[in-house]
């Protein structure tokens, strides 16, 4: 079967306006320069785009401006991270109608706890449901994780499922899913920007990043030297994406990323959806990440 999705695959945020609107024409230069720096797949209405926050207008929207830019050159992955299976088949009728994603990502049931066998049938409806390959988004934010033994019979009984992002940060976890789950015919793809090269090391073929957003070409420079096997090059790129995750987690939500948007060229001066103090990086902190980006040759004017 090979791979279907391999390398970074950027979790786009969603660039709102002061007053909580979406800036339509800051997603398509976000877009844009994402694409100058090399990036070929996008991840879009994920956890990072605050999903939870748009309502189904806004996600077929925001679908429709990135494929405006991308048109077929890049892959688009489109998230259904909805409460209920029924209010995922009605976004993924609607993502099907404008048949422009390349794949879908499901993910756990929100905020409470599942057992295995619920969690199992659950992904199971979606995976069946969906007319493109599935890949499942594994987090704690959802309540429960995928165990190895229930990902290993989602992937044996149910062949539409392509794919899994493991941000658990558990990394026996993951191991665990390898050892079930032949590597070299499912893409196992990295889901925490701390961890990204350690997992492309153990099996991955690729991560999901949001820490890409900002900061294409070091996860980018992650993932190159953990396909190529050059495990000291792909530690030395992990280790100076966790210098600027340390800092960037230091800032509410996604408040440092959306900040340190100047450095590279990118659209600049983007907002939150939340409420006003999450969009607050304090001056220390900038002054902090801009001594960071400087180290690394960027103009942090």
């Amino acid at each position: 079967m090979g791979h279907f999705i391999t390398g970074v695959v950027t979790e786009i945020l969603t660039p709102f306006n002061e007053e909580g609107s979406i800036n339509y024409q800051q997603v398509e230069e976000l877009i844009t320069w994402q694409m100058t720096k090399g990036i070929k797949t996008f991840f879009v209405n994920g956890l990072a785009a605050e999903s939870q926050a748009l309502s189904n207008d806004e996600k077929i929207k925001l679908l429709k401006t990135i494929y405006g830019v991308t048109q077929g050159k890049a892959k688009i992955m489109a998230c259904a991270f909805e409460n209920t299976v029924r209010q995922n088949k009605e976004l993924l009728d609607l993502y099907e109608e404008t048949g422009l994603a390349d794949a879908y990502f499901i993910t756990a049931p929100p905020f409470f706890r599942h057992t295995q066998e619920a969690l199992y049938d659950y992904a199971a409806e979606l995976i069946d449901y969906a007319e493109r390959p599935v890949y499942i988004y594994n987090c704690a934010q959802m309540g429960t994780l995928f165990a190895p033994d229930t990902l290993c019979r989602l992937v044996n009984k149910h062949p539409n499922l392509r794919g899994f992002k493991d941000a658990s940060v558990d990394i026996l976890n993951f191991i665990q899913c390898t050892l079930r789950v032949d590597p070299e015919n499912f893409d196992f793809l990295g889901g925490c920007d701390g961890l990204d090269g350690v997992m492309m090391l153990l099996g991955a073929v690729g991560c999901v990043s949001f820490m890409a957003v900002p900061f294409p070409r070091e996860m980018i420079d992650i993932v190159k030297a953990g396909l190529e096997g050059d495990r000291e090059k792909c530690i030395a790129a992990q280790h100076k994406v966790l210098r600027i995750r340390n800092l960037c987690k230091q800032a509410p939500f996604n408040a440092a990323w959306i900040y340190a948007m100047k450095y590279g060229g990118g659209p600049a001066g983007m907002h939150s959806r939340m409420p006003a103090d999450q969009d607050y990086v304090p001056g220390e902190l900038k002054k902090q990440l801009d001594d960071l980006a400087g180290q690394m040759g960027y103009d942090v004017q």
